[in-house]
């Protein structure tokens, strides 16, 4: 061969990498690959295949041209209002961090429609395997016109609204889906051997074992008339084998579900299944469990409910007309397997299951405060409260409102199937306004009943309350449950009620109410989701165990550590020991009254922390704590939170946290403490 022939074979080669490099020359495939940052417009009417695509007057046409495109980070694809495609959006492509690949409309009129409606299964509008995308702005239904609920024994098929899959795809980046109108999908109610849950309106979900979903939002979304739920986003892989063991290192993260409408759903509303730490809030839920199959055995449905989850909170939302049919109907629940749940300052009203299911099994240390329910449980059947299978361990129940109209039936509480396996719970604070003919059926072992109010009827299963009171709260205006969470705004306590400032002081009671007013960390609380007392904001010390400059000081055996978070519920750093000698953190704040401490232990021993109280920092007085029950992270390691038992008394200045484990410096460790005056 010749100098020549190698030399231009070589440049060609070269040539050829530069081209492949700059994205100038397309590798040959089943799917076009473009440039990325590049903004693509699709007009039903007016568009053309044969076009670009890259501008209003070049725009593409069918659904068919969008799906055989590969496209690239920061790309957009733009349906023009007004317009209508049938069958499947199903684009190629992932974006990148901070780059996604974005589904929008452009012109003016109504929402760009994509209708699945001729499919024989499966999404109107579907991403499998694919990251960093935001699909907004679209008017999605799918309805085959046909009865696909399925049988007792036959399954439908499922279809989707807007469906996002990860198959085998590995923990998958950053998703929006925001500003849609999701409406008619006959998804199956029975689907065979396909969990039933998992179809609907807004869909998301990961079936591997290393599959998942991190960084997803859905908000501001409208989802109307579909089958089976109305917005589900779920990860199968929350366990590594016992399916009874919620693994925190298997969980999906930072979920957020917020300001949507979710109307008229056969089976659930919201449903969140294998996240860590999700947040659901500003929703409204109404009229879910419109539908169920006489002899199937997952009849069940509720409005707003996470499950095999660690840390959900469920805040500010409406939840209303949930229908029982064969069981549940509840507007809420904390279902199986979900470790620290928080449900917080939300609306319930006219649910025919009640307010809320607690499921006992593998589940524990919900927190259930300020909220409002009215008229819920009116079917007779299901409570207000209602406990499944034994009450959760570490249940709190404080600070709501319930209200009972006149010739209503609710039960208050139900045991809806055993009994006889309680845990640990407490009923506090809360106002039971009580017109109705209903009756408390409860698991009474385990239960701490104290300072709540009861007025109205008294039926003989009315709990025993050291310091009950059974005056009028005087509510502003009640009586009322329309829809809208200003209306509950007519049980506001009025002046004179004995509600105020008679409550009983809760540890890390969150800090405000209802309606957002400051419940004191300190002084006595109202009873019920209103605080009307009068209070100034706690001041706090907080050190999240990154800084020794917060503390006053440590013992010379203390240590920061950085390693491994995903163990310890994310923390990226603890203060361990690097010997098993007793070691301590001290902290230097005036008239200190609360704390609060994150501990992670490898081996639950839960004398090995101890805290102590000084006035000087000399003369030390050990502290009464509790803590909440221990729930698993990863790893072996288990999480669980200390607080004193009581305000610390007048004049104490100093804290002392003391680790004392004699069988590993490592095994103790302690994570974000926060102190309040």
């Amino acid at each position: 061969m010749s100098m020549n022939i190698r030399m231009r074979r070589i440049w060609t080669m070269v040539l050829i990498a530069m081209l492949l490099g700059s994205g100038l020359l397309l590798p040959l495939s089943g799917s076009r690959v473009y440039a990325a940052n590049t903004t693509y417009y699709v007009d039903s009417a007016a568009g053309s295949d044969t076009a670009n695509g890259t501008s209003t007057g070049t725009a593409w046409k069918t659904l068919t041209k969008v799906n055989a495109v590969t496209f690239q980070a920061g790309d957009k694809i733009l349906f023009k209002r007004g317009g209508s495609w049938n069958g499947q959006l199903h684009p190629l492509g992932s974006g990148s961090s901070g780059n996604p690949i974005t589904i929008d409309s452009y012109d003016t009129g109504s929402l760009p429609l994509i209708n699945g409606g001729s499919l024989a299964s499966g999404a109107a509008v579907y991403l499998v395997n694919q990251q960093y995308w935001v699909i907004q702005n679209l008017e999605v239904t799918n309805n085959s016109g046909t009865d696909n609920s399925g049988t007792a024994t036959v399954g439908g098929v499922p279809r989707y609204g807007i469906y996002i899959e990860s198959s085998s795809g590995g923990k998958l980046n950053n998703f929006r889906i925001a500003n849609n109108y999701v409406h008619n999908v006959n998804g199956c109610f029975n689907c065979g051997t396909v969990a039933p849950h998992t179809n609907g309106g807004i869909s998301m979900f990961a079936s591997g074992a290393n599959d998942g979903f991190n960084d997803v939002i859905v908000e501001n979304n409208t989802v109307d008339h579909v089958g089976r739920n109305g917005i589900n986003i779920w990860d199968a892989s929350y366990h590594t084998g016992d399916q009874t063991v919620v693994v925190a290192s298997q969980l999906s993260t930072g979920l957020k579900v917020q300001n949507n409408s979710v109307t008229y759903t056969d089976g659930d509303g919201i449903l969140v299944f294998g996240f860590k730490d999700s947040v659901i809030q500003y929703n409204v839920a109404n009229g879910a469990g419109q539908k169920m199959i006489t002899g199937f055995n997952m009849n069940a449905s509720a409005g707003i409910w996470p499950t095999r989850s660690i840390g959900t909170i469920v805040q500010y939302n409406e939840a209303y007309g949930t229908r029982t049919t064969d069981t549940d109907g509840q507007g809420f629940d904390v279902d199986l397997g979900h470790y620290g749940a928080i449900v917080q300052y939300n609306y319930s009203h006219d649910n025919e299951g009640g307010f809320i299911l607690l499921m006992g099994p593998y589940t524990n240390t919900s927190t259930i405060r300020y909220n409002i329910s009215v008229n819920d449980a009116y079917g007779g059947e299901k409570g207000v409260f209602t406990f499944s299978y034994g009450v959760p361990e570490g249940t709190n129940i404080y600070n709501n409102t319930i209200y009972i109209g006149s010739g209503l039936k609710n039960p208050i509480y139900c045991d809806g199937c055993d009994a006889t396996t309680p845990g640990t719970w407490s009923f506090k604070n809360n106002i039971v306004y009580n017109l109705g003919t209903g009756t408390y059926t409860y698991p009474s072992v385990g239960a701490s009943i104290d300072n709540n109010l009861f007025y109205g009827n008294h039926p003989t299963s009315e709990p025993a309350d050291s310091h009950k009171l059974t005056s009028d709260p005087l509510f502003m205006s009640p009586g009322t449950s329309a829809a809208g969470v200003s209306s509950a705004a007519g049980y506001k306590l009025s002046t004179g009620s004995p509600a105020i400032g008679s409550g009983v002081l809760i540890p890390g009671n969150g800090g405000k109410d209802y309606f957002g007013n400051i419940v004191s960390n300190m002084a006595a609380p109202s009873r019920g989701f209103h605080e009307a007392g009068t209070f100034t904001a706690p001041i706090q010390l907080i050190d999240n165990a990154n800084d020794w400059s917060i503390s006053n000081s440590h013992s010379a055996n203390m240590m920061m550590d950085s390693t491994n978070p995903s163990y310890f519920n994310g923390d990226t750093s603890r203060f361990k020991r690097s010997s098993t000698a007793t070691g301590y953190v001290i902290y230097n704040f005036s008239d200190m009254k609360q704390f609060s401490a994150d501990i992670y232990e490898f081996s639950i021993n839960l004398t090995k922390v101890k805290f102590y109280s000084s006035p000087d920092g000399t003369t030390w007085t050990s502290v009464s704590s509790s803590y909440l029950s221990p729930t698993a992270t990863a790893a072996g390691w288990a999480y669980t939170q200390y607080s004193p038992t009581a305000n610390l008394p007048m004049g104490k200045n100093y804290l002392k946290v003391e680790l004392s484990d004699t069988t590993s410096a490592w095994g103790t460790q302690l994570g974000k403490i926060v102190i309040s005056k």
